[in-house]
């Protein structure tokens, strides 16, 4: 009975000292990522502000970084960083930027600005989840 109670306490040990490591490996992965995303944001960047072409449009939008969101969406290998921006008349948007890792780095891949339909068709779905 003694032996059982230590192999117990000594299991819940081991799982109580593995959780702040889980816990210190995703806050790894999310300063990974909000730093990624700052240096991508910094290579775009043209006179402070980042230009996006409507496609349907042609017009051509310049957006200011104002809010980084603290929620980190994951889809299998693919993380979803959201943001922000607003225009020069003040006019805001909502930009998601989806990222993932090659060769040790994490790059964005794919940028949605006030498109918002398809993350949340993803999440409905179950396929993007929050990185908690």
């Amino acid at each position: 009975m003694m032996k059982r109670l230590a192999c117990y306490a000594l299991l819940a040990l081991a799982v109580c000292a593995a959780l702040p490591a889980q816990a210190q490996s995703r806050t790894e992965l999310r300063t990974q990522l909000q730093a990624a995303l700052q240096r991508n944001l910094g290579r775009s960047m043209l006179a402070g502000a980042l230009p996006h072409i409507d496609l349907r449009t042609g017009a051509v939008t310049r957006y200011y970084p104002t809010e980084n969101h603290e929620i980190i969406l994951r889809m299998d290998e693919v993380y979803v960083l959201c943001a922000t921006l607003v225009t020069e008349d003040g006019t805001e948007a909502l930009v998601d930027y989806y990222m993932t890792q090659s060769d040790g780095r994490f790059a964005v891949i794919q940028t949605e600005v006030n498109n918002r339909a398809p993350l949340h068709a993803l999440m409905d779905a179950g396929r993007a989840t929050r990185l908690d």
